[in-house]
């Protein structure tokens, strides 16, 4: 059975909807900046990109709770339990409410189910980077170790570790 939304809750969804998008959006040419912050080594650049990416981050999780409150409302129009709206999908939802309404809901979420993949994609793509920076760095802290020292043992990444020959004194007091 389907039934149509109070048209004031319907807009604010489909608002709620556009915010979400159009803050991945920003996320995502956020984690762009970052990567060629990373690739030129900028390390301001790539602390400026991490604090907006966590306020971003921070948008969305607030958005989040606006969108369980919306949900309970709409749920309650649709005579569900407390709380069991939230749980709905768009495509669940959607098929509860009529035509008019379910065309602009699916539309909406099309568009915020594109920007969440651009920016998941991108993470993946940070994280690359991230690592293979990590592992060149490795590669070249290990290349100037000294040579003539045995190893003693392994370090918790499975890399050999040698002693240090080198005594440390405390020169105060």
């Amino acid at each position: 059975m389907t039934t149509t939304v109070t048209a004031k809750r319907f807009r604010d969804l489909l608002r709620l909807f556009d915010a979400l998008a159009e803050l991945n959006e920003r996320l995502f040419v956020l984690l762009g900046s970052k990567i060629d912050a990373m690739k030129r080594a900028d390390l301001a650049a790539m602390r400026g990109c991490g604090e907006g990416e966590r306020e971003l981050v921070e948008q969305l999780q607030q958005r989040e709770g606006l969108r369980r409150q919306l949900m309970d409302a709409i749920g309650e129009e649709l005579g569900l339990s407390s709380r069991a709206a939230r749980l709905l999908t768009v495509t669940q939802l959607a098929s509860r409410i009529s035509e008019p309404q379910r065309a602009a809901l699916l539309k909406a979420a099309d568009l915020v189910r594109k920007a969440v993949l651009k920016v998941a994609q991108a993470n993946r793509v940070v994280g690359t980077v991230s690592r293979e920076v990590l592992n060149h760095l490795k590669w070249v802290f290990a290349s100037v170790r000294p040579r003539d020292e045995k190893p003693a043992g392994y370090a918790g990444d499975g890399v050999l570790v040698t002693s240090s020959g080198a005594a440390m004194f405390e020169m105060v007091g």
